[in-house]
């Protein structure tokens, strides 16, 4: 694992893309050696590749980063001469050091002590939140990510390269912001137990660092000891072993729930096999509708707007079709006119009557068939009240390979409620709650007269 953290690090900082600046965030559980490979030694081997460039190095505390210093301090003593022709110059302090030809420089500071000084070349945050009791405060939250802008993306020089390295607890907590909201972030996400497609090769549910002593013996007994703990042990577990920022009351409805299909192709209707194969798309529904989440305004911070389309056949549901993106008031207007035109066969519009909701419903009216939807409950009583049908195995999603946003669609889902946006979510709920009270028995398809020989008499109906 070291040696492919090393690999993607250098690649990172070598490659240049002519940004502003780049951003790299590495999610990995504690002690599988990220921080020695990155904090610890990286610097070190980056002021010996660019000895006029300078590094920050910021985390939760002051001592912390400290000791990262110190770290990088040895080596560049025990072999920084012999192998880059560099040594440590007059400034040699606790959290702070210079290379003797008086430009490169190394500053390790607390994340909240306020970095200042020479601008940045290479900024390393590692751990920023200490632990999930400041992930959990939103005080705490909001300093860390005005520390971000006021002042750390403050130090960053031209092409500047970016490495965060954190547990992530929350989905809006520090590094998850950072990869919503800025442009050119790479995320590396390690877990100790493989899941899917995972980056290095291991088979699902393979461990991270055998190497280590940390094998499949090891991973069962040590998950073990957190899965079965009931006050707390399952977050602690998901969000700093398996990399996902899943939190109390979450995780309401399990990923595994879910059934996929194909979309329809006639070659492809004879490949499913298998329970868990995906299966094919239905030939035809009994119905389907349109499913809007509106949002209170349309700027890049406020929440998107999802636009689903759903259909009935029998007891099963189809998720067909999903928008989420960030729209203003005529922007979703557009959009659902336009999801209206590419699905002609879902008639009505639910809408709910909160945030724009209202002034949509008014100027659509005239135009779809909009079904006002008055908001019933609270968020986690609507998913509740449809779980069932998704827990059974009666709702079914594209498989992921076929629609790039079933993938995001299917983590909010996992999140909720205390992901950082709950509109698919939200989109859903209203939807499947809406069609559980719809039949969904396909209609009978049209048939050419057939022609009867008649050799009876007239009956009259009536006398």
């Amino acid at each position: 694992m070291s040696s492919f953290i090393a690999d993607e690090v250098q690649r990172f900082i070598q490659e240049d893309t002519g940004h502003a600046y780049d951003i790299l965030v590495v999610n990995c559980p504690p002690q599988h050696g990220k921080s020695m490979t990155i904090s610890e030694s990286l610097p070190s081997w980056y002021l010996g590749k660019y000895p006029d460039k300078n590094i920050i190095l910021a985390s939760y505390d002051s001592d912390f980063a400290e000791r990262f210093c110190k770290k990088n301090k040895m080596k560049i003593r025990a072999v920084g001469k012999k192998l880059f022709g560099m040594e440590i110059g007059s400034i040699d302090r606790a959290a702070e050091f210079e290379l003797s030809n008086g430009k490169g420089r190394f500053i390790a500071r607390g994340i909240m002590s306020g970095i200042t000084g020479n601008p940045a070349n290479l900024v390393i945050i590692d751990d920023p939140v200490k632990n999930q009791l400041e992930a959990d405060s939103p005080t705490y939250r909001q300093r860390l990510w005005d520390e971000w802008q006021a002042s750390i993306k403050s130090r960053l020089s031209a092409g500047a390269k970016i490495i965060i390295i954190m547990t992530p607890w929350r989905e809006d907590v520090f590094d998850r912001e950072v990869i919503r909201t800025e442009k050119n972030v790479r995320h590396i996400k390690l877990p100790v137990e493989a899941g899917e497609k995972d980056p290095l090769g291991r088979q699902k549910g393979e461990p991270l660092c055998p190497e280590l002593g940390k094998d499949a013996d090891w991973l069962s007994e040590f998950r073990e000891s957190y899965i079965h703990d009931p006050l707390g042990g399952q977050r602690a577990w998901t969000a700093m072993y398996l990399c996902a920022p899943k939190v109390p009351d979450g995780n309401l409805v399990k990923r595994e729930w879910w059934k996929y299909y194909l979309r329809e192709d006639a070659e492809r209707r004879c490949r499913p096999a298998g329970a868990g194969a995906p299966v094919p798309e239905p030939e035809h529904y009994g119905c389907q509708i349109i499913s809007v989440d509106a949002a209170f305004k349309g700027e890049e911070n406020s929440d998107y707007v999802s636009i689903q389309v759903w259909g009935k056949t029998g007891n099963d549901y189809f998720l067909r079709y999903c928008m989420n993106r960030h729209l203003n008031f005529p922007e979703t207007l557009d959009a659902i006119r336009m999801v209206s035109g590419l699905y002609p066969e879902a008639r009505l519009v639910l809408i709910e009557e909160a945030a724009n909701g209202a002034a949509i419903i008014s100027v659509l009216q005239k135009e779809l068939f909009v079904i006002p939807i008055p908001p019933k409950g609270g968020k986690v009583a609507r998913v509740n009240a449809v779980s069932a049908a998704i827990e059974s195995g009666h709702v079914y999603v594209p498989a992921e390979f076929e629609a790039p946003w079933v993938t995001d669609y299917l983590e909010q889902w996992s999140t909720f409620p205390n992901a950082a946006h709950d509109d698919m979510v939200d989109a859903s709920s209203q939807a499947l709650s809406y069609l559980l009270n719809w039949p969904g028995s396909v209609p009978m398809e049209s048939e050419e007269d057939e022609q009867y020989e008649w050799h009876g008499e007239w009956i009259e109906p009536y006398k």
